[in-house]
């Protein structure tokens, strides 16, 4: 039996909520969500959204308590490289994104931080754009 099976299926339940107050929040700061968990070999991201004329690509960061550090802070350089090189992936997948010369639209990459307390009770939900240039 899996011992950790248990703190794997809270985080999972935990990372679905953040998603959902995420694109709950986004949207009603005028964000149109157009996917939601768009996975390739690479990654996945978390939301893709339009936000006026600008495709953003979103990556959510859910954190109960202050143990593990901030959502801001588990953004590693590494996951940065990778969320720029699925932005790539993402507009060669979807080429109808292109307008009539061929250029594709412009991008950013945004972060949605969710932070809870040890109870559980939501401290914080905060839209950091352009969290790497691109």
């Amino acid at each position: 039996m899996d011992m950790h099976l248990p703190d794997s299926k809270a985080r999972k339940k935990l990372g679905d909520l953040g998603e959902r107050l995420a694109s709950e929040k986004l949207a009603a700061v005028g964000y149109k969500i157009i996917e939601a968990n768009w996975r390739c070999r690479y990654g996945e991201f978390d939301l893709v959204a339009w936000h006026g004329k600008c495709l953003v690509f979103v990556e959510v960061r859910t954190r109960r308590g202050d143990q593990s550090g901030s959502p801001e802070e588990s953004l590693t350089p590494r996951k940065l490289r990778t969320l720029h090189l699925l932005g790539d992936l993402y507009l060669q997948a979807h080429p109808e994104l292109y307008d009539e010369h061929g250029e594709p639209p412009e991008c950013r990459y945004d972060l949605v931080a969710v932070q809870f307390n040890r109870s559980g009770l939501l401290e914080r939900l905060e839209v950091v754009e352009n969290i790497l240039e691109g």
